[in-house]
């Protein structure tokens, strides 16, 4: 079992991950917002941080940042609608650089995201 924080300000995506990960036996607490997101990372210590990139005021990098800062091994997957024509390998060169594992693009498809996390936790 792990504790994972999920952050996206679409209710849809944030529902989609919970349910998901909560059928395998997880913790899962969901923030809309990168400020709550970081709040619950200053008080829990979660194995697995999964937010949005592209959100209202704050941008999931903000919570990539601040999350790395207060723990630095937390496993991280990014959630984005990033263009399908920018290439995966050039994105996660770029994410590799804030300490992000993984990403999935929307609209999540469940056993995609289902595989992602498995294999991030697995690698621990």
């Amino acid at each position: 079992m792990a504790d994972i924080l999920v952050v996206d300000d679409n209710p849809v995506s944030l529902s989609i991950v919970r349910k998901l990960r909560e059928q395998e036996g997880n913790t899962v607490t969901g923030c809309t917002d990168a400020r709550a997101a970081i709040e619950s990372l200053t008080v829990h210590a979660f194995d697995l941080l999964v937010t949005d990139l592209l959100m209202p005021e704050h941008d999931g990098s903000e919570v990539i940042q601040a999350a790395k800062s207060i723990r630095p091994n937390l496993r991280i997957i990014v959630l984005s609608e990033i263009d399908e024509r920018v290439p995966p390998e050039l994105t996660m060169q770029v994410l590799a650089k804030l300490g992000v594992a993984r990403m999935v693009r929307k609209p999540i498809k469940p056993a995609v995201l289902a595989s992602e996390v498995l294999a991030v936790l697995i690698a621990g």
